[in-house]
């Protein structure tokens, strides 16, 4: 996913991307510790620059609400599509993108819905037969 983010944009490199799967009361706490917005969100996403000796490339931290994308999603095939879209999302705001408007919203969700569907992500997700 990281990789079509930034075929589409200037992003990275990254040295390292770590995924934290939290619910709502967690995700609350993240995001008014970190962003200071009130209430829980369906991903936060933060970059943390290099440190002099390391290898070079940022780090970034993609906070991805599981509760949310049960409630929203509402079983485990549609679940698992709303996980990924915030997956797509973490990752289009890694690569500098931000959704303020909704004009910048809607070009978002478009190329996030493009890169689930080359990923074909829908078919991931199909009932095991």
């Amino acid at each position: 996913m990281l990789a079509l983010a930034a075929r589409d944009g200037a992003c990275g490199p990254w040295r390292e991307l770590v995924l934290v799967l939290v619910d709502d009361a967690v995700c609350a706490k993240i995001n008014v510790a970190a962003l200071g917005h009130a209430g829980a969100t369906d991903v936060i996403t933060m970059t943390y620059p290099s440190v002099p000796g390391e290898s070079p490339g940022d780090s970034a931290e993609l906070v991805l609400n599981l509760e949310r994308a049960w409630l929203l999603g509402g079983n485990v095939r549609d679940s698992s599509q709303e996980l990924a879209l915030y997956l797509a999302h973490g990752c289009d705001h890694l690569c500098g993108r931000d959704d303020a408007t909704p004009a910048a919203r809607r070009a978002m969700r478009r190329r996030e819905l493009r890169w689930l569907g080359e990923l074909d992500v829908p078919a991931l997700f199909a009932p095991c037969a």
